[in-house]
């Protein structure tokens, strides 16, 4: 790896707040380093052509993490947990494993629409899974201590009372 590319401040300062939050997106990046986004862009190229970053894109985003600091599997993980809802859908099931939809639907008062798109996406992932008990669907997190350790191990980039509420019960089991 080419380490001199980090002798710029500005540069240093970029892949410091991408180790620091891990699946940051640009404009997040450009907010809290006060940079104008043709320079944040110019450097974040930079420093992905030297390998020393990479991205992903999650559908909505283009999310960064340092090389080697975040596993690729986790990545995928990590760009649901950064969203609001997916994150909200992902706490619920893990709080409240087998769920059906109409139990999580009077929790987050989506329309059903809604809540089916989100649950598609988290199934399609390979973080949900779904079972049919009777005549319902029946939602759970397919690897509990998995995710949980994500959501415990990033939590530092994620603001939400959602998230630390979880984090207090979780490590209290």
């Amino acid at each position: 790896m080419d380490h001199d590319l980090l002798n710029l401040s500005r540069r240093k300062m970029i892949f410091q707040q991408i180790s620091q939050y891990p699946g940051t997106y640009i404009r997040e990046m450009e907010k809290a380093l006060s940079l104008t986004m043709g320079d944040l862009q110019y450097h974040l190229q930079q420093l992905e052509k030297a390998d020393l970053i990479s991205s992903h894109d999650d559908g909505r985003r283009k999310r960064y993490f340092v090389k080697n600091e975040v596993n690729y599997f986790d990545r995928e993980i990590l760009c649901f947990i950064k969203m609001r809802t997916p994150r909200r859908l992902i706490i619920f099931l893990l709080l409240h494993p087998e769920s059906s939809f109409k139990e999580i639907l009077a929790k987050f008062h989506f329309t059903k629409g809604a809540l089916s798109f989100h649950l598609k996406k988290l199934i399609n992932a390979n973080i949900v899974i779904q079972t049919k008990r009777e005549k319902e669907m029946i939602y759970r997190i397919k690897d509990e201590n998995r995710i949980s350790r994500i959501l415990i191990s990033y939590q530092s980039g994620i603001l939400d009372e959602a998230l630390n509420g979880f984090i207090d019960l979780w490590t209290k089991l």
